[in-house]
């Protein structure tokens, strides 16, 4: 169930934001076009508030909405967070935040830090995606096939394909419930996990190539520079999936990817499986998410991050 303060907020207001954590991701890309199809359709005026995201996600519906500052005529009413574990992951529409007069924090990560007036995170649920499809129910709003696609696309990207261990009996319930509309989900499973561009297989080979095997070969650890990436023409989004493949190397448990974005802006992407909990080792750099996914950004340089990654890795989890 879902708070009804949450519910009775969001059918009371009529000026609302959406945003998730900066560099979204199916989930949260998923979960904030889903609820702004949603809201449409009960008469509200919802604006997704992003930055940018990867081209990939091209095909969901309800992309009209999002825009890069709030540009309805009517003042901001309501800010929903949608996805994002703390405040500063919301980047640059903190500011849009703290000036709103209610805000609604719904997520699933467990080092969320309940930052909003009214809070539903559910750490049980495997997706943001999986606690939108109850507000929608909650609040009475229809489905159709759009609201479903953006739904299907974030629960799937999150479970890994329905593999992680945060897949319930009762995600299925739901992706069955889902799949009564007309969702494309061989074209979307295939957009998420096996279609690559021809470029973004060139820096998978290249990230492999350099994998380092640590602790027993059960730690992959790999690195990307900047200058690496530009010589294949690869961007950031190409990084999407290497580390998937890195966990894939049988016997592995934890996989650590750390690539350079900018100069000084290091990203940090974890996996794990079982008991090796990479969601603290985030937290040490200001990182958060799941007990066996999650990430961080530093700002120090390539090498430096490297040592001190790799040594909290092997500190805390071997």
């Amino acid at each position: 169930m879902i708070n009804s303060n949450i519910i009775e907020q969001i059918k009371k207001y009529n000026n609302i934001v959406l945003a998730a954590h900066v560099n979204p991701d199916g989930d949260a890309i998923g979960a904030c076009t889903a609820l702004a199809l949603a809201l449409s359709k009960i008469g509200k005026n919802p604006v997704i508030l992003m930055d940018e995201y990867p081209e990939k996600y091209n095909f969901l519906h309800g992309r009209e909405y999002i825009h890069k500052e709030y540009i309805n005529d009517e003042p901001l009413e309501l800010f929903i967070t949608l996805d994002c574990g703390d405040l500063e992951r919301l980047g640059d529409y903190i500011s849009y935040f703290r000036k709103a007069p209610i805000t609604i924090n719904i997520d699933h990560h467990i080092t969320n830090t309940k930052y909003g007036h009214y809070n539903e995170v559910k750490k049980e649920a495997s997706s943001t995606c999986e606690i939108i499809y109850e507000v929608i129910k909650s609040c009475e709003i229809p489905f159709d096939d759009k609201i479903a696609s953006s739904l299907y696309t974030g629960i799937a990207f999150d479970t890994g394909g329905f593999k992680h261990s945060s897949t319930t009996s009762f995600t299925h319930e739901v992706i069955s419930d889902l799949l009564k509309y007309k969702v494309n989900f061989t074209y979307i499973m295939n957009k998420l996990f096996y279609s690559r561009s021809l470029t973004s297989s060139r820096l998978l080979g290249l990230a492999l190539s350099k994998i380092e095997l640590l602790e027993n070969d059960k730690l992959c650890f790999c690195d990307l520079s900047k200058k690496e990436m530009e010589s294949l023409g690869a961007t950031i989004d190409d990084v999407d999936g290497i580390i998937a493949s890195m966990q894939n190397i049988e016997g592995v448990l934890v996989s650590v990817l750390i690539y350079e974005k900018d100069k000084n802006e290091i990203k940090v992407s974890f996996r794990s499986v079982g008991d090796k909990d990479v969601s603290k080792i985030a937290k040490m750099f200001n990182g958060g998410g799941h007990k066996n996914a999650s990430g961080c950004t530093i700002n120090k340089n390539l090498e430096a991050v490297k040592k001190e990654i790799l040594k909290k890795i092997q500190e805390e989890l071997f």
